[in-house]
């Protein structure tokens, strides 16, 4: 309801506008729409720019990460190995398996121990600190590590786990305490010793390496301040980040990926997610040594900020062209509904009565030419009103052939011969009957000259004519009358339905072998008046459907109330939408409709 009422009015608003106004209006906002969709535009494949030249860094970025992750793995891994090969350090050991060091001897083992990793341990690399844990289970540091912090994670199961891999095994990031106080988290690298002499399991030693120094491989990377990095292990599990809490914790699929899950999201592929109503560049890469994947997470708006000087420049830019744009187009607009507004001052005397007046534009433009349309328009319509009062006279000539039509010789004759046959056969009820009805045909067939009756009247006047023709055709004619009580007051041309039930009787059912029914029926529908006018004859082809309202079919024949006749007049009182309609079957039946306005005066 209340869009089309904004329909109306804005159709009002438009139609209430001078021409000049709306060829202004509608320059201004083709103009302001093709601006407003070219800014937009640029401003969109300009963000989008940015945000795959974004993608391909990120892409990049993640891959030095990788490499450099690479290297320092690998190192990590070198220096566990040259520890578990170390002479020294695998003779001490073999000692202890063989039970054969006292307390004393324990220290000569951290000496060895302090000795063999001094190389590889910090300030010189990013090892923490190193452990060894002996066959027997015994825990020797480097690096003032408090065991009791480190032994919940040197279990039987992991300490197996070592035994059976053979190689460098990265035990996950765990947090570890010194024995000055302090702690650490660490990722811890553990590889099994093996004598060299005897190839039997010596011990393991544990390299711990900072979680703190491997985050400096991407905190050296981070262009803006909102940039974030993870590392998080095949567990989900987050084992480095900027931010320290975070640390230990399962990674948020949902706040970050949104539908997404990680298994969902192939190497190097990036996503754009909504995290606290933020768009999101979250680009992922796995890291394959280690079944690590690496994300960088980056704010959208951060990536795009440079862009948004250049939308600054185009609105500012689209605003001046507005500017001029809409000048011209005024300017542009006046020019062309000049002359117009010119001819519209014509065209209002002409409608005072000054037929004579013409335009008078020199110009060879669209406007000329309109000019030129309207001055053939005006002498075109003095020749049609010419045409119309020659139409309306011939019109009178018809409705006087109409008027002498109206009482046909052959049928008085018939009819008169039907009652004096009654009067000699004594049958003179019949003959009275007969007397009555032609009286009654005949009164309302003049009807003091008018041509517009009322429905009521022309029904009464064709039940007049059907019982005179009942009495003559009593062998094969049965009718039936009826017509809505809403329709009778309704206006309709006289003599409307007597040559379409004529044509009923002589052509449909005098041609059928036996006694057939002729039927008429009225009512409203869809805002006018239909009459059908039924018979159960012969019927008729479509052929002789289309002879029978074929205008040149029908010319050179006499002037009478054919069908064709009854469709001419109704067609020239009310318009081409009302006439007749036939529907006939062969050998079945045949229904002419007639349609007219439901008027009453």
């Amino acid at each position: 309801m209340c869009r089309k009422k904004f329909r109306d009015s804005l159709s009002m608003f438009l139609n209430n506008l001078s021409i000049k106004n709306k060829i202004f209006l509608f320059c201004a906002v083709i103009l302001l729409i093709s601006l407003s969709v070219f800014a937009f535009l640029t401003i969109n494949i300009s963000n989008q720019a940015i945000v795959d030249k974004a993608v391909k860094n990120a892409g990049r970025e993640l891959a030095l990460i990788d490499r450099s992750l690479l290297n320092l793995t690998n190192n990590a891994e070198n220096y566990v190995r040259i520890l578990s090969i170390n002479n020294r350090l695998q003779t001490q050991l073999a000692r202890i398996e063989n039970q054969q060091l006292g307390s004393i001897d324990n220290l000569e083992l951290e000496k060895t121990l302090s000795t063999a990793s001094s190389n590889v341990v910090e300030p010189i690399t990013h090892i923490a600190a190193a452990s060894v844990i002996s066959s027997k289970g015994d825990l020797f540091d480097i690096g003032y590590v408090d065991n009791t912090s480190i032994r919940q994670y040197f279990g039987g199961d992991v300490i197996n786990t070592i035994k059976e891999k053979k190689t460098p095994c990265w035990l996950g990031l765990m947090k570890i305490q010194f024995k000055t106080g302090g702690e650490e988290d660490v990722f811890a690298i553990a590889k099994p010793i093996i004598g060299f002499d005897t190839g039997h399991y010596l011990g393991t030693v544990v390299l711990y390496m900072k979680e703190k120094d491997l985050a400096l491989m991407y905190l050296d990377n981070i262009i803006n301040q909102n940039d974030k990095f993870y590392i998080i292990d095949e567990n989900k599990r987050i084992i480095s980040t900027q931010d320290k809490h975070e640390l230990y914790q399962a990674f948020d699929e949902k706040k970050y990926l949104g539908d997404y899950r990680l298994e969902d999201i192939s190497d190097i592929q990036s996503i754009i997610s909504s995290i606290d109503n933020i768009q999101t560049l979250i680009t992922v890469r796995g890291f394959e040594k280690l079944n690590w994947k690496i994300i960088s997470v980056t704010p959208l708006d951060e990536i795009t900020y440079e862009n948004k000087n250049i939308t600054r420049l185009i609105v500012v830019f689209g605003i001046i062209c507005l500017i001029f744009a809409f000048a011209a187009s005024y300017i542009l607009s006046y020019r062309i509904s000049k002359p117009i507004l010119k001819l519209v001052k014509i065209m209002r005397e002409i409608q005072s009565g000054n037929m004579k007046l013409r335009a008078n534009f020199t110009a060879r433009d669209e406007i000329g030419m309109l000019g030129a349309g309207f001055n053939n328009l005006m002498d075109k319509i003095n020749e049609l009103l010419e045409q119309i009062y020659t139409d309306q006279k011939l019109k009178r000539e018809s409705e006087f052939k109409l008027l002498q039509s109206q009482i046909k010789p052959h049928f008085l004759y018939n009819t008169i011969e039907t009652i004096i046959s009654f009067i000699k056969l004594d049958l003179k009820d019949k003959a009275m009957t007969a007397a009555k009805n032609l009286a009654g045909f005949y009164r309302i067939s003049l009807s003091k000259g008018d041509d517009i009756i009322t429905i009521e009247d022309e029904i009464r006047l064709i039940e007049n004519y059907l019982a005179i023709q009942k009495l003559r055709y009593v062998e094969y004619l049965d009718y039936s009358v009826e017509a809505d009580e809403e329709i009778l007051q309704f206006r309709i041309p006289k003599l409307t339905l007597q040559p379409l039930v004529e044509n009923s009787i002589y052509h449909g059912l005098k041609q059928k072998s036996g006694k057939g029914m002729l039927k008429i029926k009225g009512y409203f529908e869809d805002g006018t008046v239909k009459i059908e006018v039924f018979d159960d004859g012969v019927g008729m082809d479509e052929e002789s459907i289309a002879r029978v309202l074929d205008r040149s079919a029908n010319a050179q024949k006499k002037s009478d109330f054919g069908v064709y006749s009854v469709d001419s007049r109704i067609k020239l009182l009310y318009g081409e939408l009302y006439g007749i309609s036939i529907e006939s079957r062969v050998g079945e039946y045949t229904k002419v409709t007639v349609t007219i306005p439901a008027v009453r005066e």
